[in-house]
């Protein structure tokens, strides 16, 4: 076994105190004495349907048994469990291998929440119809912790672990453990067994995080929308950031037609929840002690819904959807500024002037510097009578009368927009060239550059090529690695040969376990990134939390 060849290895190195005594990693478990039962309909079994890939479609949960093939043959935006001999082997990626004895559970979107949130490796798994049965038993604990040790074993071997202590340790308080463990169970006493379980599979976690070592100069940022109503609360916020070993926070500045902070511009009154203070001064103060970074996160075209103050002061800047509305259908509700006006551009550059005076900030995050989502072009944007007007006269022709199939009019009109944005993100850099120049502009993209330019005209590969930003943050927001790993790989063929820092934003608000969230930074710094984002503080968990400070961003 792969177990004993690690073992014997690290006591060969001497990195060990030899403590082979190991069977609890092979021993067979005794039949579980304690269900913890829940069932879950599917959507459908081995689909016939092929729409979609693998037959999987939006929020669709489907089981796939070895009738369906050898591969569920699903795409990326997902996640999968493995199942053999009625129990959970893998959760993670998609497209994968039936197993004969076996079968996949796959989910999208809600679906595949539910899978990474409610199954564990070595829960049982039972398929009826259209249904699954799962269970949680005081044996899943085991099956989880011989995973984690096993995953930690290999990174060892393969160098990305120098703690052999934490392994010496485990290996030694685990078969005691262990013992008991089993011991509880022939006296059938369940909270005993569950106990200790529990607690070996706690030890595990914890040395399979700490196998993830801390680097040096690494950015390892979150973004956050503020719900402290207090200086003190916000302060405690602050701390169990600094705690998890966050070095920058990105707090959500400028949104929904509202600032944070007080007197901001005329037009942006301050958040209600915060009146009477000034979060942004308490956090300039408060992080300076944590020697963390406080970088604004500032939305730009997208002002809020229909009760934001800037679309009910300013209807006339507020762009219209070829469809007719002023509001998006594509992206629910959500209404933007026409980025082709210059009134607009004013307003957006003074609000951004205006705390750059008043703050000792060293850098600011444009957000949503892009045209809404406007596939199908049918439901377009921006139609506004001011753009008509502008492409009339620059071009000859009327945007509301041509379509994709006039190819040359349709380039003229995408590169209008695209203009826009370039022209925009153009005038902040020179803003702070000329006013700022200690201040650095980070912006917040689409990872795709080609779909970014095409669905959004957010065409950031160029403002990278033309040094007119000085940091890039992808939004990298998926439950799969390998959906991470090439995304971060064409953010760096970008930055490439240029001095613009490169930060992966990860998405653990999609609910993955703290497992893939620190997986996600390993494959984010074996691309070579500067470092991290995370999305959201808010929907960080506790046990997330827990796996980076005890993990990658412990300290040194």
């Amino acid at each position: 076994m792969k177990h004993y060849f690690l073992i014997g290895l690290f006591c060969m190195l001497g990195l060990m105190g030899c403590q082979t005594k190991t069977s609890w990693l092979d021993t067979s478990l005794e039949p579980a004495i304690y269900h913890e039962k829940g069932t879950k309909k599917l959507t459908s079994v081995n689909p016939e349907n092929k729409d979609f890939p693998g037959g999987r479609g939006s929020h669709h949960l489907v089981a796939y048994t070895n009738a369906f093939g050898e591969k569920t043959g699903t795409n990326e935006w997902g996640s999968e469990a493995v199942i053999q001999h009625g129990r959970v082997m893998n959760i993670g990626g998609n497209n994968s291998d039936i197993p004969a004895d076996g079968l996949v559970l796959s989910g999208n979107e809600s679906a595949s929440r539910w899978i990474n949130q409610a199954l564990n490796v070595g829960m049982e798994i039972e398929l009826e119809g259209d249904v699954v049965h799962f269970a949680t038993t005081e044996n899943t604990f085991i099956y989880q912790a011989r995973e984690l040790y096993k995953k930690a074993l290999q990174r060892a071997e393969a160098g990305k672990m120098t703690n052999t202590q934490a392994i010496d340790l485990f290996v030694k308080n685990g078969q005691a453990d262990f013992e008991a463990f089993e011991k509880a169970k022939k006296e059938q006493d369940t909270d005993s067994a569950l106990a200790h379980g529990k607690k070996l599979l706690e030890s595990a976690k914890k040395l399979y995080y700490n196998s993830f070592e801390p680097r040096e100069n690494e950015f390892r940022g979150v973004w956050v929308r503020l719900r402290d109503k207090t200086p003190d609360k916000l302060k405690a916020t602050i701390k169990r950031m600094a705690d998890a070993g966050i070095n920058a926070i990105l707090p959500e500045t400028i949104y929904d037609g509202y600032a944070i902070y007080p007197n901001a511009h005329a037009l942006l009154p301050q958040l209600p929840q915060f009146e009477g203070w000034d979060p942004m001064q308490v956090m300039m103060e408060e992080c300076e002690k944590y020697n963390m970074q406080v970088i604004p996160w500032c939305e730009m075209f997208f002002v809020g819904g229909a009760n934001s103050p800037l679309v009910k002061q300013k209807p006339e800047w507020v762009g219209k959807f070829r469809h007719g509305e002023i509001f998006a259908e594509l992206e629910p509700g959500f209404h933007y500024f026409c980025p082709s006006r210059p009134e607009v551009a004013d307003f957006l550059l003074k609000t951004v002037d205006t705390m750059l005076e008043r703050y000792a900030i060293k850098e600011v995050q444009l957000d949503y510097i892009r045209y809404s989502l406007s596939e199908p072009w049918e439901k377009g944007f921006c139609y506004c009578d001011y753009c008509r007007k502008q492409v009339r006269n620059q071009l000859n022709f009327d945007i509301m009368a041509i379509s994709p199939e006039n190819k040359k009019e349709w380039e003229q009109w995408n590169d209008y927009r695209i203009n826009n944005v370039t022209g925009f993100v153009n005038q902040v850099n020179d803003l702070l060239q000329t006013k700022h120049k200690e201040v650095k502009l980070s912006v917040d993209v689409v990872p795709n550059p080609i779909e970014s330019t095409r669905l959004k005209f957010q065409n950031w590969g160029s403002w990278v090529k033309n040094d007119q930003v000085d940091a890039v943050y992808i939004m990298s927001y998926a439950i799969d690695n390998e959906v991470v790993r090439s995304e971060t790989q064409s953010l760096m063929d970008i930055v490439e040969g240029t001095e613009v820092s490169s930060i992966v934003g990860l998405g653990p608000y999609l609910g993955f376990t703290p497992e893939t969230l620190l997986e996600q930074i390993e494959v984010s710094r074996e691309g070579g990134a500067d470092g991290v984002c995370l999305f959201s503080f808010n929907g960080l968990s506790e046990q997330q939390l827990e796996a980076l400070k005890n993990g990658p961003f412990r300290s040194l």
